[in-house]
């Protein structure tokens, strides 16, 4: 609770703000699992309820229905882990700058997934380009990668295909995602699913001696 938020309340009221915001970011992580795991037809208020521990009226307080909730969350999970992103090392070589990309996703799996599963049922919201309906944001942690390679000479690909093998190089990442949520791997195994994603995707992008994406 920042001072901005609670300034010049009682304490009373302080306490009341705190209640209110603790029950409301209780109900959004519960929403967050319920829908990542099981999907939209999988989330219902009373599961919510279930879950939360919060009463059906009080989730009616907060949410309309559950749109709406999803939409609420679906922009507070995309500028989270665009925050997250933020904080990422600055590396110097971009086939570095992907393993961590890679990792990332590993590290945010329930976020992931719930931002793609969203993508999926309300995909009639997104509009249709030509690299589909995921929009351009979905991928740009990749794409900025990749522009880096480019620039450096590291990756051997062409400026105008940045953005389709971007769209490539997620979905297989995110791919791995979904088989994988919501039982992650164990650390063993997570470094040999990073190691081979790295080394495939890296290699196809340095000029695709081996493989090509």
């Amino acid at each position: 609770m920042t001072k901005k938020k609670t300034e010049g309340y009682t304490i009373l009221e302080q306490t009341f703000v705190l209640i209110m915001t603790s029950t409301k970011s209780r109900l959004l992580i519960s929403a967050k699992n319920i829908f990542a795991t099981n999907g939209y037809d999988g989330l219902s208020m009373r599961a919510l309820s279930k879950s939360s521990g919060v009463n059906l009226s009080t989730i009616y307080h907060y949410f309309e229905d559950k749109d709406q909730l999803l939409g609420e969350l679906f922009k507070l999970v995309g500028k989270e882990l665009g925050d997250a992103r933020q904080g990422l090392p600055v590396r110097t070589k971009a086939s570095e700058a992907m393993r961590d990309r890679i990792a990332f996703q590993f590290d945010h799996i329930e976020d992931v997934v719930f931002v793609l599963k969203y993508y999926l049922h309300y995909r009639a919201h997104f509009s249709l380009t030509d690299r589909g309906y995921i929009p351009d944001k979905a991928y740009l942690h990749i794409k900025e990668v990749l522009e880096i390679g480019v620039k450096t000479k590291e990756f051997g690909i062409l400026t105008q295909e940045i953005d389709k093998k971007s769209k490539v190089i997620a979905h297989a990442i995110n791919g791995f995602l979904l088989e994988y949520y919501p039982l992650p791997p164990n650390q063993h195994e997570l470094d040999e699913i990073i190691n081979d994603l790295h080394s495939f995707i890296v290699r196809g992008l340095e000029g695709g001696r081996k493989v090509m994406i």
